[in-house]
C-alpha cells in the first residue's frame, strides 16, 4: 500500500524536471521516488527466486540485488560524475554493513532474542569482506605512491574481480550455501503471480529507475551547492543510502521472520557483490563511455570501508547478534557520516 502511494512520485519528478522546477525540489522528489521503484524490483526478484528454485534463485538474487546501484552509477557516469559514482558505491557498502545489518540486529534482537548464525557461513562472509577491503586498498595506495594514473590498473583488477565473482557463482551452484548467495529456497508467498508478470514488473521498474536516476544525477550538483553539501557526502549518504533501500528492507523482513542467515546475505553478501560485480562493471562501462572511472577511492573512503568491515567482522564473528550490537553499528555509521559531512570538497 505504501509503495503504491509513493509510486506517484515518479511521474511528479518527471513533470518537475521537464518544467525546470527548483533543482532542490526536483532532487528531493526524484530521490524519494527511487524508494518505491527499488521496492518493486525487490518484490519481483523475490517472487522469481521463489519460483525458479534454490540455485537459479540464488543466481538471480546475486545478479539483481544491486541493480539499482548499477543503474544509478551508469547514469551518473554518463553525466561525468565519476567521483559521485565512487562515493555512491562507498555509501552502498556502508549502508549495507552498518545501517542494514544494524537495523536488522535491533529488530531481530528485540523480536526474537539473540540471533545465531552458522559459523561456516560467517567464516566465508568475513573472509570475503576482508578480500573486498584489500581490493580497494591496492589502487588507493598505488595512487599515493606514484603520479601515474590508475585506469589501467583498475581495468586489470576489474577483470580479476569479475572472475572471482563468476567463481563464486560456480561455488554457489556446486556447494550450496558456502558462496555469497544462499542456496536456501525462499517460500513462495505469491504463488498466484506468474513469472512473466514478475519479469515485466522488474523491467518496468528498471526502466523507470533509469529515468529517475537521470533526473537525480542532473539535479545533484546544484542541490548540493544550495545545501552546502559536497559531492562526496551527497553520493555517500544520499545516493548510496537510497540505492541500498532494497537490501535494508529485505534485511528487516528477514530479521522479523527470525532468519539471520538471510539477513547476513542481504547485507554482508550485498556489500561483497558491490565490490566484486558492480564496481568492476562500472569501471568497464566507464572505459566504453570514455569517463575516467577507476577503483582509486579517496583515502577517507577506503578508511571508512575498512573500519566498517573490521567492526562488522568483529561483532558477528562469535556467531550471534543482539540489539545492542545493532546500535553500535548505527553509531559507527553516524560517526562516519559526520566525518564525510565535514570533509573538504
Amino acid at each position: 500500500m505504501k509503495q503504491s502511494l509513493l509510486i506517484g512520485l515518479v511521474p511528479l519528478a518527471m513533470v518537475l524536471a521537464w518544467n525546470d522546477a527548483n533543482p532542490t525540489l526536483v532532487f528531493c522528489v526524484a530521490l524519494a521516488s527511487i524508494v518505491p521503484l527499488v521496492g518493486m524490483m525487490g518484490d519481483a526478484t523475490e517472487r522469481l527466486a521463489a519460483k525458479l528454485g534454490p540455485s537459479a534463485g540464488g543466481l538471480l538474487n546475486a545478479t539483481l540485488s544491486n541493480l539499482p546501484e548499477l543503474i544509478i552509477g551508469v547514469v551518473a557516469l554518463r553525466n561525468g560524475l565519476h567521483e559521485v559514482v565512487k562515493a555512491s558505491l562507498t555509501g552502498g557498502i556502508l549502508a549495507n554493513l552498518l545501517v542494514g545489518l544494524g537495523l536488522a540486529l535491533i529488530v531481530g534482537g528485540m523480536r526474537n532474542g539473540e540471533q545465531l548464525i552458522d559459523r561456516r557461513k560467517l567464516s566465508v562472509s568475513s573472509s570475503m569482506l576482508i578480500i573486498c577491503a584489500f581490493c580497494l586498498i591496492v589502487p588507493a595506495v598505488f595512487r599515493l605512491g606514484t603520479s601515474e594514473g590508475t585506469r589501467e590498473l583498475s581495468f586489470e583488477m576489474s577483470i580479476v574481480l569479475l572472475a572471482l565473482y563468476c567463481l563464486n557463482l560456480g561455488a554457489t551452484f556446486l556447494s550450496g550455501p558456502t558462496g555469497l548467495v544462499s542456496s536456501e529456497q525462499m517460500p513462495d508467498e505469491h504463488p498466484e503471480t506468474a513469472s512473466w508478470k514478475s519479469l515485466s514488473l522488474l523491467a518496468v521498474a528498471a526502466i523507470l529507475l533509469g529515468f529517475v536516476s537521470e533526473i537525480v544525477s542532473d539535479a545533484l550538483r546544484p542541490t548540493a551547492a544550495a545545501l552546502g553539501l559536497s559531492d562526496t557526502f551527497s553520493g555517500i549518504v544520499l545516493l548510496g543510502g537510497v540505492g541500498s533501500v532494497g537490501e535494508i528492507l529485505a534485511s528487516l523482513h528477514f530479521a522479523r521472520r527470525g532468519q539471520p542467515s538471510l539477513v547476513l546475505e542481504a547485507t554482508v553478501g550485498s556489500s561483497t557483490q558491490l565490490v566484486l560485480l558492480v564496481a568492476p562493471l562500472l569501471v568497464l562501462i566507464g572505459q566504453f563511455l570514455g569517463e575516467p572511472m577507476d577503483l582509486a577511492f579517496t583515502m577517507f573512503e577506503v578508511v571508512a570501508i575498512v573500519l566498517a568491515t573490521l567492526v562488522t567482522r568483529e561483532l558477528i564473528e562469535d556467531g550471534g547478534g543482539n540489539w545492542f550490537e545493532g546500535c553500535l553499528l548505527l553509531g559507527v555509521y553516524t560517526l562516519l557520516a559526520i566525518g564525510f559531512f565535514h570533509l573538504p570538497q
